[in-house]
């Protein structure tokens, strides 16, 4: 039986709970009759460092020790690897920056980069450790001798064996407190996004959008609930609404198959929705809706190629309220193609639009993630080529407790991002950008019962206040 160590890197991120894309590749290899065991690094209550990989290593004394890569954290899983060489067969890596940079994977210490969907290819990988494959078959596959064919994205979903038959392997201590159950990870109704947004890093689950069956999403909701108690689960679609039959047919079924008081969250484009889907969605559930909006600046987001305009930002968000579903909006600052006054038709957006929003997405400096068009189209001018290879750029700033209130409230009108200073920032543009964070900050922080400075001079905030708290 081969035994497999699935590591999610060191980080302070502080994750609340077991990343659903790790769960999905380790029911794979349960499923294959291997013996996995986790180690998730950056979990809230775990200790995030290359100690802990070592000692984990150590223990378990795996055949295969498998790392997800995310660019933001990679230089740590790097490090790791580097330490972990012949002390372990196999050192293996798939996720969003090994689907990015595969040959960079391997020329930095692993055995083998996944490229793509993992799934199918892991578990060809240990049939090749058995002896019955050969490496070079395995569809997205990248090792020091050459690769495999390129990768195919998984058309039956529903194939796939089920994530929480892999949550057995994750201890609710590692992310909470001990005696209190487990925030549920989520699920995914389908995968795969057909919008072409220049900033967005989804090249694992690409462009081609494809879906479960409503059956086996409502089986898997009712399974979560029976494990964990949870009431509340969020979707995690990256365009839950993109294919409209399949989103009134998914809630139809949980309306007719749901065996507790479900309510759930979803993702999506403010062009992607109609009055009567948000009602349909309203019927089976749906409690906040997250829309990606990233610019109040029509040029800007033609410049970004996000496929919205601010007019249907606001009546998406204006059908949304009149159904009573709470909205959560999303925004970025400091694209390279951003003025200031850009960024100030962004900020006089979200005055606008702040009675219908209950809560702005945290932070949202541009990071510019390696094989996006804002990567490829300006690294070499602006000198960020292979960021992700400096130690400077891993670094995370933990979020203080709220006890801690003026720190809090702090932490949450700024982000960190911004000294990362990607493009190279004017004064002005700084000024501007850090207006528009600590605008949503403050607001979200009046929702959370934790401002202290006066309305907006739009008067917005006794309009935002009589929507309720998010």
């Amino acid at each position: 039986m081969t035994r497999i160590l699935l590591i999610n890197p060191p980080s302070r991120e502080a994750l609340g709970s077991p990343l659903l894309g790790q769960q999905y590749v380790a029911a794979a290899l349960l499923a294959k009759g291997c013996e996995v065991h986790v180690l998730d690094a950056a979990a809230n209550c775990q200790p995030a460092s290359l100690d802990a990989v070592l000692a984990a290593v150590e223990e378990f004394r795996p055949d295969v020790a498998a790392f997800g890569l995310y660019t933001r954290w990679v230089w740590h899983a790097y490090q790791a690897a580097k330490a972990l060489r012949g002390k372990v067969r196999w050192l293996i890596a798939g996720g969003p920056h090994a689907t990015a940079r595969p040959r960079e994977v391997v020329e930095q210490g692993f055995d083998v980069a996944f490229e793509g969907e993992a799934e199918h290819s892991i578990a060809h990988f240990i049939d090749f450790i058995a002896g019955s494959d050969k490496l070079e078959s395995i569809e997205g596959v990248h090792f020091a001798g050459g690769s495999g064919p390129p990768p195919r994205f998984i058309d039956d979903l529903d194939a796939l064996p089920e994530p929480l038959e892999a949550l057995p392997l994750y201890d609710s201590r590692w992310y909470v407190a001990a005696g209190v159950t487990m925030p549920p990870g989520g699920v995914l109704t389908s995968r795969g996004c057909p919008a072409h947004c220049t900033f967005c890093a989804n090249y694992v689950t690409g462009r081609e959008f494809r879906f479960r069956s409503a059956e086996k999403v409502v089986a898997e909701l009712n399974r979560l609930h029976d494990l964990t108690g949870a009431t509340f689960i969020p979707f995690w679609d990256d365009a839950l609404t993109a294919n409209r039959p399949h989103l009134m047919q998914l809630c139809r079924a949980i309306e007719k198959g749901i065996r507790f008081p479900l309510t759930w969250s979803a993702i999506t484009r403010a062009n992607l929705v109609t009055p009567r889907m948000l009602d349909t969605m309203k019927r089976a559930g749906c409690l906040v809706v997250n829309f990606g909006v990233e610019s109040g600046d029509d040029q800007i987001l033609r410049a970004i190629h996000k496929g919205i305009s601010t007019a249907q930002v606001e009546r998406a968000l204006n059908w949304a309220k009149e159904r009573g579903l709470m909205a959560s909006c999303n925004f970025m600052m400091g694209f390279p193609q951003e003025t200031p006054a850009a960024l100030e038709n962004t900020r006089r957006f979200m005055e606008r639009i702040a009675p219908l929003v209950d809560y702005f997405a945290t932070f949202g400096v541009l990071v510019p993630y390696p094989a996006t068009p804002i990567y490829e189209d300006f690294h070499a001018q602006y000198g960020f080529t292979n960021w992700w290879l400096e130690e400077r750029y891993s670094r995370y700033t933990v979020p203080p407790y709220p006890e801690d209130l003026d720190k809090f409230r702090e932490f949450y009108r700024d982000d960190a991002n911004l000294e990362l200073d990607f493009f190279r920032y004017s004064d002005e543009m700084r000024v501007m950008i850090r207006e528009c964070l600590r605008y949503k900050g403050e607001h979200n922080l009046r929702k959370f019962g934790c401002g202290d400075s006066p309305a907006h001079p739009t008067g917005t905030e006794s309009k935002a206040r009589s929507l309720g708290s998010s």
